[in-house]
């Protein structure tokens, strides 16, 4: 396997063979204690003084003002616990009279250690002070009118060389004027951990108080930084007891680390050595680097702004894609980047440092950054930039980007149910290969873009598309996406408020109730060997909302009647939603009502039926009715014993529900449709597999297991294409893995339930085995006990061998077509 290509260096950076071998060397040759006044001693001591002089010179500092520390946070600690302690100490000595210094500054796109650390340590001071953010502009620069009305009542400012999220360069000579008329009484503190190595830092000219820096930011180890503090000014000890580094921070130094950071920094004060690379070198590769993605993507936005910003920091945002998407693209391509999301939640975190900076909210939440380092070699940024066009290509293929025409043929299209979730709230796409046809139910304007790109590309036909109910939190893009996509739509004529068509077929429901019905070809998710028509039935199911529908996707027999067991398929919105049921207390929302549908539904639904809501909040993809009456308590009562649920004693409990919705809404941090609570007790068992336990797994099941892997196509694809990080399963047991991405599980839930010979035994997987896991809670949710996820996934550093061309099966969203 090909090594990674590392545009991360933000985060940390790959340890230079100069720094490993001048910390192995010392660990080998030179381990004395600088303490020590033997031979041994006073050499190590010497590698400690002789680093510190190189601190000092690379920082315009004094020897003396150096204080070596296991980092940057540590740092930032001990600066910001000094200057509360100092204060503390001369309110005691002055009986908290002439209180002056009442506020800590704070730049709004501070690392979050910062702010963290003031709140912390005001609290444990006691000293009330105000922490106050300093808002910056659209370029991340500080507002310099706004601090200056704050400067004369602060005890603190903490600002930043280098912003680490976008590069951004603070001006700190404009912040240092600012200040001069305060120095007697605001203390300075600077974050240089992205500064050191790519600006010039000139502590004797700024005079700040302290400035913390750290080693793995400059390729030396994790572990080791330094602190300066300005002669005079206070300093008091986070860690004490042995008196090291002059008593300002106790506990044999680290000294192998502190000869790593002594080789690097030889190595920036001698650019001879040729380690390190021009600020106009460093701005070639960052054209590059932008080439390239322009090129691949077409509508990127850039959020750092290249002129004032260093030239290995690049921040961006696409349209249509997600942080966590490109993210995970990126990784499976080989290529490291980070991103602002919580791959562990539904919910994607925004980037602050943006939020700050104003941007538009999607480029925040879509944010992708990509850093290399000083000593990147110019053959690393003609990789990443061969990687970059290689996903480009992949989306391409996979309808994700717009194809070049006569070029980038997509992938084959296959039958079934997509799921697109965005925040919770899930789309849904019915495809047919055979007429080259889809349905879309309820499209959310997030993904509305991915929707458009993927029946051009494919050059579908839109059968219809549908809202199962009004929306009290949104506009529906129903209407603005029929319009672009006018030119694919089939015509059954008007169409109402939720879009259903007038031109429709009539069928007779297993109550005996007739409804309206699209006539349909039958893709895989709803056909069986019979010669049954294809339809999609609405039945109307207020409650939720006044206008509530569900869609039915079934065959009927040729007199038009429908079978309880020929429902395959729920669209239910909010009515019904894994382990609850859709709120009931919105102006057009009406309890009994929905007492009154959910009776009609189970007259209508077989157990099996797959259900489709509109909102996934516990990313369990899809439920069955019967699990449905069976873990939740309402619809227990209401079906098993209609004494304890009649229509007053369910309106009385489901408002119950209702009213403790304002703690889901805060925790989902914005509206939430509906009760749910879809984990039980039976679902909390481990699910995850250890790397050391796969071989046994595979003993124990032989020929009997299926294996999983749940990425994305675009992302399985590239990973197979560039950098494979597919584990070798044993092919001598016969464990083939299978693509099937949580996109198109739906498929796979459906042809386990329906296929007698599916094996007993399934293995998750995907590249960091958070998705995998959500995937197994789901399954054995529904009842399949034996679902695993494999702990820590593609990215475990196991056994890698790529699959063969027979082994993939992936579509432009997913194939699962195939049995296992």
């Amino acid at each position: 396997m090909s090594l990674p290509v590392y545009f991360d260096c933000n985060a940390t950076t790959p340890t230079l063979s100069i720094a490993a071998d001048a910390a192995l060397d010392t660990m080998k040759s030179f381990f004395g204690n600088p303490s020590s006044t033997h031979t041994s001693g006073l050499q190590a001591k010497m590698i400690l003084e002789s680093t510190r002089q190189k601190a000092a010179t690379a920082t315009g500092a004094l020897a003396s003002e150096i204080t070596f520390t296991s980092g940057a946070t540590e740092g930032i600690q001990t600066a910001i616990f000094s200057a509360m302690q100092s204060e503390a100490e001369l309110r005691r000595a002055n009986n908290n009279s002439h209180l002056k210094r009442t506020k800590v500054l704070y730049g709004a796109t501070e690392h979050k250690a910062v702010p963290q650390a003031l709140a912390h340590w005001n609290h444990i001071l006691g000293l009330n002070l105000e922490c106050i953010s300093i808002e910056v502009d659209n370029l991340g620069q500080l507002n310099l009118e706004e601090l200056k009305k704050h400067l004369p009542s602060a005890l603190l400012l903490c600002t930043m060389a280098v912003n680490n999220e976008t590069g951004v360069i603070h001006d700190l000579n404009a912040i240092a004027k600012c200040l001069a008329p305060f120095r007697n009484q605001c203390l300075w503190m600077i974050d240089c951990v992205q500064g050191l190595g790519k600006v010039t830092l000139d502590f004797n000219t700024l005079k700040p108080d302290y400035a913390a820096c750290s080693g793995h930011k400059i390729y030396a180890p994790k572990g080791i930084g330094f602190l300066y503090v300005r002669t005079g000014s206070p300093i008091v000890p986070l860690i004490v007891g042995g008196g090291q580094e002059k008593g300002m921070r106790s506990g044999t130094e680290n000294l192998p680390g502190v000869s790593a950071m002594g080789a690097i920094l030889d190595a920036l004060l001698n650019p001879a050595s040729g380690l390190f690379f021009s600020h106009s070198t460093l701005v070639e590769y960052r054209d590059l680097i932008v080439k390239t993605l322009v090129e691949t993507f077409p509508t990127i936005v850039f959020n750092t702004p290249f002129e004032v910003s260093v030239p290995t920091t690049l921040n961006f945002s696409v349209p249509g894609f997600s942080s966590r998407e490109m993210h995970d693209l990126f990784d499976a391509g080989g290529v490291r980047v980070s991103s602002g999301s919580a791959c562990s939640s539904s919910k994607v975190t925004r980037s602050y440092v943006l939020d700050a900076m104003k941007v538009p909210e999607w480029r925040s939440l879509s944010a992708i950054r990509l850093s290399f380092g000083p000593a990147t070699t110019l053959q690393e940024i003609q990789k990443g930039c061969q990687a970059i066009s290689e996903a480009g290509r992949v989306l391409r293929q996979s309808c994700l980007l717009p194809r070049n025409l006569g070029q980038d043929s997509p992938i084959p299209l296959t039958d079934g149910v997509i799921q697109l979730t965005e925040n919770s709230a899930s789309t849904w796409l019915l495809v047919d290969t055979a007429s080259r046809s889809c349905l879309i139910i309820d499209p959310i304007d997030e993904v509305s873009g991915r929707i458009v790109q993927f029946v051009q590309c494919q050059n579908l036909k839109v059968a219809a598309i549908l809202d199962t109910h009004s929306h009290a939190d949104h506009e529906s893009c129903r209407n603005p996406l029929a319009k672009i996509l006018e030119n694919h739509m089939l015509d059954f004529g008007k169409t109402d408020i939720l879009g259903w068509p007038s031109q429709t077929i009539k069928v007779v429901l297993p109550d005996g109730n007739a409804a309206d019905a699209i006539s349909l070809t039958c893709p895989n998710a709803i056909k069986n060997d019979d010669q049954s028509h294809c339809v999609l039935v609405r039945v109307l199911t207020p409650g939720h909302t006044n206008d509530s529908v569900c869609y039915l996707a079934a065959r009927s027999l040729a007199d038009g009647k429908v079978t309880p067991e020929s429902v395959s398929l729920v669209f239910c919105g909010d009515t019904i939603l894994a382990g609850g049921l859709g709120r009931t207390n919105f102006e057009n929302s009406d309890v009994n009502s929905l007492y009154d549908s959910l009776k009609k539904l189970n007259s209508i639904l077989p157990p099996n039926a797959l259900l489709c809501s509109a909102h996934d909040y516990n990313s369990t993809f899809t439920s069955q009715w019967k699990l449905e009456k069976s873990t939740n308590p309402l619809l227990q009562n209401l079906f098993c014993d209609a004494s304890k649920c009649c229509p007053e004693i369910f309106a009385e409990q489901k408002t119950l529900l209702d009213q403790g919705l304002s703690q889901r809404e805060s925790a989902f941090q914005g509206m939430v449709c509906g009760m749910t609570s879809a984990t039980s007790d039976s679902v909390q068992n481990c699910v995850s597999l250890p790397f050391n336990d796969l071989k046994n797994f595979f003993l124990n099941h032989r020929n009997n297991i299926c294996v999983i892997d749940v990425r994305e196509p675009f992302e399985f694809e590239i990973a197979q294409n560039s950098s494979p990080e597919v584990l070798s399963f044993f092919p001598d047991l016969g464990a083939v893995p299978r693509n099937v991405p949580l996109s198109r599980l739906v498929n796979l839930v459906h042809e386990m339930f329906s296929n007698s010979s599916c094996p007993k035994a399934l293995l998750f997987l995907c590249r960091t085995g958070v998705r995998s896991e959500a995937a197994a809670r789901s399954f054995r949710r529904m009842g399949f006990a034996n679902c695993w996820s494999l702990i820590g996934g593609t990215a475990t550093g196991c056994t890698i061998a790529p699959f063969s061309a027979k082994q993939k099966e992936t579509t432009a969203f997913a194939d699962s077509r195939s049995a296992p």
